[in-house]
Parts: structure tokens; C-alpha cells; sequence
């Protein structure tokens, strides 16, 4: 690429007006605008009239500039519905070596200096480019077919300067050029198109795009650059960038329908802008170091390149598809067809199509951090999870009823976890299977039918379960405590409910067969057990003759930071620990540990057997989870990570009054919010509006607890610090 910013005019404002005055007899004062090769000035004299006054590089030729001259006046008669700069003479003349031309001032503010970028104003952006594309689609010119180095189509000509950047930003652009090779420009329509839709060229008068200013890009190639050109604009500096571009995509369709190809490229193209801009900003930055404007949309590039990059590959161009396409109405579907029992989250419901690490991206374009699916415990989509499940999938999958090295590996592999003598599994689906299952073998060992569970709690879904929880029969729907049952308080230090000596009570008063209780309570309201309590517990029901079940359906993998499993940290041994959710990061698994004394009581004659529990798919998928958790240090993550979060929360508290209570253990935490700290009023109306706010600004969080106060956090493992301050940003 020549460097033209070398051969860039350079002339002060009083030379303008000087110039001005000469060529026009003008007298006139001159402002400096921004420009990358050439110079642009405001003029403006005693009687308020205002023009612009442009000094082309010495290195353009009168035939582009007649090609810029010829554009505006054809698009100043087409419908476009936009006020374009009039070109004051149609001559062109010439001063020191250089081309001078004067237009006529066109009123309004940048795009760049205009907030908030609002729906309505993006479409308004859409929809101007795409009539001004469609206009110039009759225009033609023996100047555009030309070699431009910021046409998109020869983004390779910015690409050979790759070297001038550092080994971690060449790694980080490199997978953008890849994509833009394997653009297909054959399948996209051509013609001559503006070419510069950046933020500082946009011009917005009462909250819509008026005008379009600097024609010096103007180029005959793939139409769909232009809007490409703009969208990579539209993104900076976005909380959803794609969101954004996405409103922009939607109207310009509407306007002028882009192809399937077209919207194939689209993304690409945006991305190659970015990675142009660096490039050519890396080299120009050598021969021009003191040209501020190469600097305006460098830094803010370099960050939007890092998000891109950290997308999905193809959610982008999903969402581009699916804004121009008719919109299915899934909500009323959802209501034909799917049992009205099963909830959804939220009071507008997100349409969510992809996951990765701890984001869930939308159809619509939003990026958002997910705070609380602990199902997707090693991140959501984690790589090494689904290829050892496409992997084993493609070989074979099958019952336990035959011998497979993966049953036994991941059973070893798994019990090695756990204290002695927990040592004997038993795959399953769910946690739901796996909690049926335990008290299955509770009743087995002990011959008796009656569990003593923790208020509030639930163990899962089947009719069994359902019955051992007080969450669910004691709820909207529910039938009451069945007789079997005995209930005792939850161990809430925050509101001071006497708990001390109620499972020894409980043991004392009834045949149990088993005592269940989470190793730290979900639907409790993200109860962290006081210390002592399971030991207390676990004491007096052995001595009434029962079995203690531990519950990690929630809890379990490394979620408590300084312990694999959250029943370590009471310092007890369970006799059967329940395990679900996190164990096959979303794919339907469960697992249930006990004791070889325990598991030989169960071996009653009666052949237990679970059609899909123990299949090798679902032994390779666990096999992984293990791995990523060891590998990639996420137990350690979650103790520090959840250390600082709590902490951030903690001091948020001293300006939210809300905030009652914080209290966790790792990335397992609540946040307790009241309506007076005195008298401790549950302030359940306001976490349900402050869940919804923290969903409009791109922060997934859920409610829990008796009286549904509590805000619960409990994100895949991959969290991090950043993603806790951006938590604590937008709370």
C-alpha cells in the first residue's frame, strides 16, 4: 500500500481561509476537521453561511474526485430521503500540487458523539444505507473500477501487514482474515457503493441519519460492504455489539433484501473492516505518528476484536438470519404444546441459541453472563466435553449389561474423589433418579420408610421426591407433609431460626430410614449449614439407626473451592451422596455413591437397572467433566473467584440498603434482600425486578429462598474475577 498519509496536504486553517478567499472569494474563517489523507476545513463567514472546504491528497487523481462530484449529484435526485453536500462549483481546481473543492455544510451531529445508539436511530442507519445502495445500484462510473486498499474485497493488501503487529494481536486478527477468505464474491451482487460509513461520516439530525458525508471511498464492489463497513462502526464500544449491528441488518433488509450469501458474508466482512483498520493503523502509525485521527477508532478496535473473537464463530451471522427472516411466535407455540406447569424465566422470555464458557447468547443478539446455571458447571459448550461425547457417540453406545472400560474408568475415577468408604456407584440420568435411588437404598438397609428432610427443601421431581419436599408440598399445588415425613427447621443464622438439636428430635420421635439434606441449601435461599450441623445430625440419626443422605445434586464438583464436595466442609462422611446437575455439564447424568455394607443390602434379589444410566457416551461425557475440572484448576477458581465476589458483594452492601444478608461458599452464593435490616422484611417483589433489570443489562441471575428474597449465584466454574466487577458494574 502506498502510504498516502505521507503525501497527505498539510496546510494550516489560515491557509484555508487564504485558499478560500483565492479560489471562491470567500472571506471567510476555517476550522480543521478530521481526516485520514486528505484535509478537510469548516468555513464560515460574517453572515452565518457554511461550507466545506476539501484538499485532496496530492496523490488523487481528478478522475475520483469527478467520480465523488457525479455520485452526489446523482444521489441529491434519487429518493433516498437524505440531504447530501452539494458541490458548490462543478469545476475542480488546483493549489500547491494539490485538488481543492468547495461543498455546501450539512447540519448535524456525528453518530460517534451521539448517545444512547437507540434501536430506532440504528434502523434509521439501515435503512439510509439501503437506499442509498439501492440508488447507486443505476449509477456507474470509469472511476470506481479501481485497486482501493480499503475496499473490502483487497483486505489482503492490509493483511500484508501483519509483522507490524505484536505475536498476541496477530494471533488474534489472523482468524478473522481466514474467515474473509472464504467469502464467496462470485455469489454476491456488485455495484458502486459509498464505502465509509464510519461513525465520524454519519451524520444524525433529531434521532435518525440525515446525511452521509466523505464519498472519498467510493468503490464499484460487493454492495453488501457498505453495510459491512457500518456495522463494524456500530459495534464499537457496545455492551451488545451484535444487538446493535443486528437492528442496523434488520432494517437495511427491509429496504433492500439481502441474499443468503450476502448475510453469509456479512459478519466476515464486518470483522475484516476491524482487522484492516489495525493493520493499516499499525503501518500508517510509522509514517505519521502525530495524525490523531489514524488513532480514533484504534484502541476501541483492538477491544471489539477480543469480543468477536470470544463469540460463538457462528452466532453472529445466526442472528443476522434470523432478524431478516419472519418471526415464528415461539412463546404461543411454547402454550399450544408444552405442559403449562413448566416455567419460563423472566417476564419477556429470552430466545437463547447458543452457549459458551459462562455466556448464552441470544437470537436477537444479546450477550449474556450467566450467573446461575450450575448445570453447565465446566462452561457452557465446553469443547473437551463434546468431543468426548461426539467421539464415543460415533462408536458406540450401549447398556451396562455389557463389559466397557469407560464404566469402570469413570466409577474409579469418580470414587477416588470421595472419602472411604463411599466406593460402590450407581449411574442414573438426573439427579431426580439419582435422590430416588438413595432412599430406595436407605429403606433397603434399614427396612424402614420414613426420611427427615430440611424445610424448604427440594430433592427433585418423581412423586417419591416430591414427598420428601417441603418446597414442593408445602407449595402452590401441594398436598401437605405426607406421614412419613418429618420436617425440621432450616439452620438459617441470618434470621435466627432455632434448628439446634431438631434432627435428633426428629430421629428420636420416628423410624427413620434416612435423613437427606443438601450439603448447603438451594431452594433453602442459599443456606450455608452453620459448622457442626451435619456432624450434630449425621450423629444422631446413625445412633436412631438411619442412613445420612447427602444431596450435591447442586453443590457437588468442585463447587465449594476449598473442597470437591460441599459435605466436606462440615467435616462428615454421608453413607450414600446423590450427585446430578454439574456432573455431565448438561448432559443427562447422575450418580449415586454409598458404602459397599450399603450397597449389599440393596443387592436383595430384585436386579436394579437403568435403561441409559452407565452408557459409554455418558461415562466418556463424565470422564471429561473430571479432566476439565483438574485441568484447568476450576475447584481453586471457584474458591478464589467466589472469595472476591463475595467481598465486592459485601461492600455493595454498605451503599445498596436492600442487601441484608451475603453469604456463600465458593461459587455457590446468596444475597439476601430485605426491605428493613432491622426487621428483616423479605423484599421479594424487588429481587424479581432487580433479576429482570440485571437481564436488560446482560447479567442472568434467579431468585430462590421461602419467601423468594434471595438472590442465587451459581455460574459455571469458568467465572472469573472480570466477570464478577461486571456482576458488581451493573448491579
Amino acid at each position: 500500500m502506498t502510504p498516502l498519509v505521507k503525501r497527505a496536504p498539510r496546510f494550516s486553517a489560515e491557509d484555508a481561509a487564504r485558499i478560500a478567499s483565492q479560489l471562491y472569494g470567500m472571506h471567510a474563517e476555517a476550522d480543521p476537521l478530521p481526516s485520514e489523507r486528505d484535509q478537510n476545513f469548516r468555513l464560515h463567514d460574517a453572515s452565518g453561511a457554511q461550507f466545506v472546504l476539501k484538499i485532496a491528497n496530492a496523490d488523487e487523481t481528478r478522475e475520483i474526485l469527478d467520480l465523488q462530484t457525479k455520485a452526489l449529484q446523482f444521489l441529491a435526485g434519487a429518493d433516498t430521503g437524505l440531504v447530501w453536500p452539494r458541490v458548490v462549483r462543478d469545476e475542480i481546481t488546483q493549489t500547491h500540487g494539490h485538488y481543492v473543492r468547495l461543498l455546501t455544510w450539512v447540519d448535524g451531529s456525528c453518530l460517534a458523539g451521539v448517545r444512547p445508539h437507540t434501536p430506532e436511530l440504528l434502523a434509521s442507519l439501515g435503512r439510509a444505507l439501503a437506499k442509498t445502495d439501492n440508488a447507486l445500484e443505476a449509477f456507474s462510473h470509469p472511476a470506481a473500477h479501481r485497486t482501493l486498499y480499503w475496499d473490502l474485497a483487497q483486505a489482503a493488501m492490509a493483511r500484508q501487514h501483519l509483522p507490524l503487529l505484536t505475536t498476541d494481536r496477530r494471533a488474534l486478527v489472523e482468524p478473522f482474515f481466514a474467515a474473509w477468505d472464504r467469502i464467496p464474491w462470485d455469489h454476491l451482487p456488485a455495484s458502486v457503493i459509498y464505502g465509509d460509513a464510519n461513525d465520524y461520516n454519519v451524520l444524525v439530525t433529531e434521532s435518525r441519519v440525515s446525511s452521509l458525508l466523505d464519498f472519498g471511498d467510493m468503490v464499484h464492489t460487493a454492495t453488501v460492504c457498505d453495510l459491512a463497513i457500518a456495522l463494524a462502526y456500530v459495534m464499537l464500544s457496545k455492551t451488545d455489539p451484535i444487538a446493535d449491528a443486528a437492528h442496523v441488518v434488520a432494517a437495511y433488509h427491509q429496504v433492500r433484501p439481502l441474499t443468503t450469501a450476502e448475510l453469509d458474508a456479512l459478519f466476515p466482512l464486518a470483522a475484516a473492516r476491524l482487522a484492516m483498520s489495525v493493520c493499516y493503523a499499525a503501518f500508517q502509525l510509522h509514517h505519521a505518528p502525530q495524525n490523531e485521527y489514524l488513532n480514533i477508532s484504534n484502541a476501541s478496535a483492538w477491544v471489539l476484536l477480543q469480543r468477536l473473537a470470544d463469540f460463538p464463530p457462528a452466532w453472529p451471522t445466526e442472528v443476522f438470519h434470523h432478524v431478516c427472516q419472519p418471526k415464528p411466535d415461539l412463546l404461543a407455540a411454547r402454550h399450544r404444546t408444552i405442559g403449562p406447569s413448566l416455567s419460563l424465566s423472566y417476564d419477556q422470555p429470552l430466545h437463547i441459541t447458543r452457549g459458551w464458557r459462562q455466556f448464552l447468547y441470544s437470537s436477537t443478539g444479546g450477550a449474556y453472563l450467566d450467573c446461575v446455571n450450575n448445570v453447565a458447571h465446566v462452561g457452557h459448550c465446553h469443547p473437551a466435553v463434546t468431543r468426548a461425547a461426539a467421539a464415543q457417540m460415533a462408536l458406540l453406545n450401549t447398556n451396562t449389561r455389557y463389559l466397557h472400560r469407560k464404566l469402570t474408568d469413570y466409577s474409579e475415577r469418580l470414587t477416588a474423589t470421595l472419602p472411604e468408604p463411599l466406593r460402590v456407584v450407581y449411574l442414573v440420568c438426573s439427579g431426580s433418579e439419582a435422590n430416588e435411588l438413595a432412599l430406595r437404598l436407605a429403606r433397603a438397609h434399614t427396612g424402614r420408610d420414613g426420611v427427615i428432610v430440611v424445610d424448604a427443601a427440594y430433592h427433585g421431581n418423581t412423586n417419591a421426591l416430591v414427598e420428601i419436599s417441603p418446597y414442593k408440598f408445602n407449595g402452590p399445588g401441594g398436598r401437605g407433609c405426607p406421614p412419613h415425613v418429618k420436617v425440621v427447621p432450616i439452620p438459617d443464622v441470618y434470621r435466627g431460626v432455632p434448628y439446634a438439636g431438631s434432627v435428633a428430635e426428629a430421629a428420636g420421635r420416628a423410624s427413620a430410614a434416612s435423613f437427606i439434606c443438601e450439603s448447603a441449601l438451594g431452594c433453602g435461599g442459599q443456606i450455608i449449614l452453620p459448622q457442626g450441623y451435619l456432624r450434630d445430625a449425621f450423629a444422631a440419626v446413625r445412633h436412631a439407626g438411619g442412613v445420612c443422605i447427602a444431596d450435591e445434586v447442586q453443590t457437588g464438583f468442585g463447587r465449594a473451592g476449598s473442597h470437591f464436595w460441599m459435605f466436606e466442609t462440615q467435616g462428615v462422611v454421608p453413607d450414600i451422596v446423590s450427585m446430578g446437575k454439574p456432573i455431565g455439564n448438561g448432559h443427562p447424568m447422575g450418580a449415586v455413591v454409598t458404602t459397599p455394607e450399603i450397597a449389599a443390602s440393596f443387592a436383595n434379589g430384585m436386579e436394579y437397572f437403568n435403561t441409559f444410566g452407565g452408557n459409554p457416551v455418558s461415562c466418556a461425557v463424565g470422564l471429561a467433566v473430571l479432566d476439565v475440572i483438574r485441568n484447568e484448576g476450576l475447584q481453586e477458581n471457584a474458591r478464589v473467584t467466589g472469595d472476591y465476589l463475595m467481598a465486592g458483594l459485601r461492600d455493595l452492601a454498605h451503599r445498596d440498603p436492600l442487601i441484608g444478608d451475603v453469604r456463600g461458599q465458593g461459587l455457590f452464593i446468596g444475597v439476601e434482600l430485605v426491605r428493613n435490616r432491622e426487621t428483616r422484611e423479605p423484599a421479594a417483589a424487588e429481587a424479581t425486578e432487580l433479576v429482570n433489570r440485571m437481564k436488560d443489562r446482560g447479567i442472568l441471575l434467579s431468585t430462590d429462598g421461602p419467601c423468594h428474597n434471595v438472590i442465587k449465584v451459581k455460574p459455571p466454574l469458568v467465572f472469573s474475577r472480570e466477570d464478577a466487577d461486571l456482576l458488581l458494574q451493573r448491579w
